[in-house]
């Protein structure tokens, strides 16, 4: 990530720290909670970093799945 990218990061991790569990994996951010995001901490974001922020969710969510999946394989064996 560039360096004038790098508050997405931080934007992202903040989010992703109010996330709880969930039962079959990590929650995707809902567009909800990044509206009470914005709102709590007076963040303005542009739509396009929204879009970046969500897919960097979805990775996140689909990189932790293929973790669980292959600790399962490993503890099953």
């Amino acid at each position: 990530m560039p360096d004038n990218g790098a508050f997405l990061w931080d934007w992202f991790w903040e989010l992703r720290q109010s996330q709880p569990p969930g039962f079959s994996g990590p929650v995707p951010i809902s567009n909800l909670e990044i509206a009470a995001w914005c709102q709590l901490t007076g963040n303005i974001v542009r739509r396009e970093e929204v879009s970046l922020v969500r897919a960097m969710d979805a990775r996140f969510c689909i990189e932790i799945e293929a973790e669980t999946e292959a600790i399962r394989a490993r503890e099953a064996n």
